[in-house]
């Protein structure tokens, strides 16, 4: 334990009359009130490191507390590797905190700084980051995380990541941050290859097989005919496995996908078949899609027919 008898703490606002008054335990001002004073001396100390710890045990949130940490580790050469360590406990106890993924970003720019480049694997992320999403398969922050990781360090090819975002489509088709993810490795700032498109293209017809009433793989579908200016049109035959509105008038329209449906309204104007777009459009306001009627109308009103 330190001695802090030549610190006075930093006394809480306590005591101005507040609409919303907060009763802060002894242990939380105590410890706040320690780092309050350590800050306005900014020491950088083993003390004062310590207390850093207690006070993000308490409040995980505070960016103040992580900043002045950070300029403590660095002011006493502390090894970056062990802060990552502890760290990763930190944000095992904190899933939906965003401040620990900011720091860890930190750190890692130090040690690449340090090293000159040369001495960070960012491989050695993979657990924890994977650990957090098993918890929650579907944290913004660990995703926004893994981003920036395969920005950083190239990992667009990487085959681990690759087989990661695999494996999140096998266990929920509906993770909308994992197909967000994969279309972010498949086509970001590297080349890609028509070959490439084209599996991808087939990858996701086969996922929209087994459920046809997902919106995400719906979505990556037709980003990735509106990044590489392909012709929806070619998506007509596949859109009319989901959506029957071409058949006879005897026939009983069935609808398994809103998204075919809406599709088929696009491919039907480019087309120059606009009565059939009305169709759907009428189809998805009254009986598919009623609780956008109104945007559905509004598509309708400007089709010329």
């Amino acid at each position: 334990m330190f001695d802090f008898d030549d610190i006075t703490p930093v006394k809480l606002n306590e005591e101005e009359p507040q609409l919303c008054q907060i009763l802060y335990d002894n242990e939380y001002k105590e410890t706040m009130g320690l780092l309050l004073a350590l800050m306005q001396k900014d020491e950088h100390s083993e003390r004062a490191l310590w207390v850093t710890e207690k006070g993000i045990e308490l409040l995980a949130s505070h960016y103040t507390i992580w900043n002045y940490r950070y300029n403590i580790l660095i002011g006493l050469n502390k090894d970056l590797y062990e802060e990552l360590d502890w760290c990763e406990q930190i944000a095992l106890e904190n899933e939906k905190n965003y401040q620990i993924w900011n720091y860890r970003q930190l750190i890692i720019e130090k040690i690449i700084k340090d090293d000159g480049g040369n001495g960070f694997n960012p491989h050695r992320e993979f657990p924890i980051m994977n650990a957090m999403l098993q918890e929650d398969t579907k944290n913004h922050h660990v995703w926004s995380y893994r981003k920036w990781l395969v920005e950083r360090f190239d990992l667009y090819d990487d085959e681990k990541e690759l087989q990661f975002v695999d494996q999140n489509l096998e266990y929920d088709l509906r993770n909308n941050s994992a197909w967000t993810h994969r279309f972010f490795l498949k086509f970001g700032p590297q080349n890609v290859s028509q070959d490439i498109v084209t599996q991808e293209i087939e990858l996701t017809k086969s996922k929209i097989l087994i459920c046809p009433q997902n919106p995400s793989s719906w979505n990556y579908l037709f980003g990735i005919y509106k990044k590489f200016n392909k012709d929806v049109s070619e998506l007509y035959e596949f859109c009319l496995t989901f959506a029957n509105v071409q058949e006879s008038p005897d026939v009983e329209v069935v609808i398994t996908s809103t998204y075919a449906l809406e599709m088929l309204a696009t491919i039907y104007q480019r087309r120059r078949q606009p009565a059939l777009a009305v169709k759907v459009y009428d189809l998805l306001s009254t009986t598919y899609d009623p609780i956008r009627a109104n945007y559905w109308n509004y598509e309708k009103g400007k089709i010329t027919v």
